[in-house]
């Protein structure tokens, strides 16, 4: 009896907290979304992403184009800027679209946003046999918002990653400035 209680109620838990991610993004709105994102911190235990540890303020630019949303980014990897260009297919859930790439693509799952102020988005990278995911908080303007930088935090510590894991990025508009 009492393995059943618990078993019911951790049952219970996990749809408690499913339910309040996807509760989040139930009435995901592309249009508020759209406009300019900075990339301002970022999560990850990838050895490429921990190279790079005075990483410049990187930026998206969303649109959306019909049913599709489209993507100008600019990030920098290594040292060196890099701008890419992407037409995404929504999901199948709210808040969750699908690039694809000749490497494998990739799946880019809003997980939290306010529209106004910040975003957090994991991007799941498809290459390989194994997906990979890099959580990334983005903000209307440069300067970082406490209270997001919280749930950034608590978003990554859900991911299995650590505090040294995550990079706040340096306000140098360098890659920023290839989207003007």
């Amino acid at each position: 009896m009492r393995g059943s209680l618990l078993a019911a109620l951790l049952g219970l838990l996990v749809v408690l907290a499913a339910g309040k991610e996807d509760l989040g993004l139930q009435n995901f709105n592309a249009a508020q979304f759209s406009g300019m994102w900075y990339e301002i911190a970022l999560a990850s235990n990838l050895e490429h992403q921990s190279l790079s540890p005075r990483r410049k303020v990187g930026a998206v630019i969303v649109e959306q184009n019909g049913p599709h949303l489209t993507l100008t980014s600019v990030t920098d990897h290594m040292n060196r800027c890099m701008k890419e260009k992407n037409q995404a297919v929504r999901g199948n859930a709210p808040g969750k679209f699908k690039l694809r790439s000749d490497s494998g693509g990739k799946e880019v799952i809003v997980v939290a946003t306010d529209y106004n102020s910040y975003a957090i988005m994991n991007i799941v990278l498809h290459r390989g046999g194994k997906p990979s995911s890099v959580l990334k908080l983005y903000s209307r303007t440069l300067e970082h918002n406490e209270k997001a930088t919280e749930e950034f935090m608590e978003r990554a510590v859900e991911q299995g990653l650590s505090a040294s894991d995550v990079q706040l990025l340096t306000k140098d508009l360098t890659c920023v400035n290839l989207l003007s």
